[in-house]
């Protein structure tokens, strides 16, 4: 039974200039696929695992996010966070502009909530949130290690216990333990750690146009430890390409339909 309250931030200010055409007025999280946006279904997911403090990083295309998410969730509080410099930063720098939202209370008391960070552009089964949350004495971060990799991956590498000890695009695929999927659960000191980083690494040269990953291993680097979650028996992809989006249509929606029952 969770113990601590889970808030959510899922990254969605990219213009996604790979996908163009399909892109050109759209952000990708709002893609259809198999008679559902890739964000509609993310959405369903936390949902199922009654997690409802959610907050969106928007940017390209913002007001259609908004729209959205008022006409399909008009019962859901969903906070907007706008990143006006979308067009010039990364994902380190979206992430940065949650940092109030996860500090906000309405009480005094201490706070223990932990941070959900989640990339838009994932096409996931809920069970993977139920694996993350097994422990909440644990950072942890969702991992497929089975099937088909490529150069496009953040890949992760593991040392003592399970908890990585690499995490970005540089990583050898000789040395890769398997794909960071774009989902990870912080406990609440960790995450102020990780916002603390973001802030340093984003006002100095660079690392406004850095993906978190790269806080994610400097914190690594300081001792945090963060545990590598093999994810690989539900079905995940993350979409980048035309090609993403038929194979998630043809093979991971079904799958994750065929397994809507199962619960870890």
């Amino acid at each position: 039974m969770r113990t601590t309250a889970i808030k959510c931030v899922i990254v969605a200010a990219g213009s996604s200039t790979r996908l163009r055409p399909l892109t050109d007025m759209l952000p990708k999280c709002l893609l259809p696929l198999a008679g559902k946006t890739i964000l509609q279904r993310t959405i369903e997911n936390l949902l199922g695992a009654k997690i409802t403090k959610i907050a969106i990083v928007i940017g390209f295309e913002g007001e259609r996010i908004r729209s959205f998410l008022k006409h399909q969730f008009p019962s859901l509080r969903i906070h907007c966070i706008l990143n006006p410099n979308f067009a010039t930063t990364n994902n380190a720098y979206s992430l940065l502009l949650a940092r109030d939202f996860f500090l906000e209370s309405k009480s005094k008391e201490k706070k223990d909530d932990r941070l959900l960070v989640l990339d838009s552009d994932i096409i996931f089964h809920e069970g993977v949130l139920q694996l993350l949350e097994r422990n909440s004495d644990e950072n942890r971060l969702a991992v497929r290690v089975n099937g088909p990799h490529d150069a496009e991956e953040v890949r992760v590498c593991i040392g003592e216990a399970g908890c990585i000890s690499m995490i970005g695009k540089d990583v050898l695929p000789a040395q890769s333990y398997g794909e960071s999927v774009g989902i990870e659960l912080l406990k609440h000191e960790s995450a102020l750690v990780l916002f603390e980083v973001l802030k340093r690494r984003v006002a100095a040269k660079g690392g406004r146009t850095e993906y978190y990953e790269a806080a994610f291993q400097e914190m690594i680097d300081a001792g945090v430890k963060i545990t590598a979650v093999d994810v690989s028996e539900f079905p995940t992809i993350e979409i980048d390409s035309p090609a993403d989006l038929e194979f998630a249509e043809r093979v991971i929606i079904p799958s994750i339909e065929s397994r809507s029952n199962v619960r870890v």
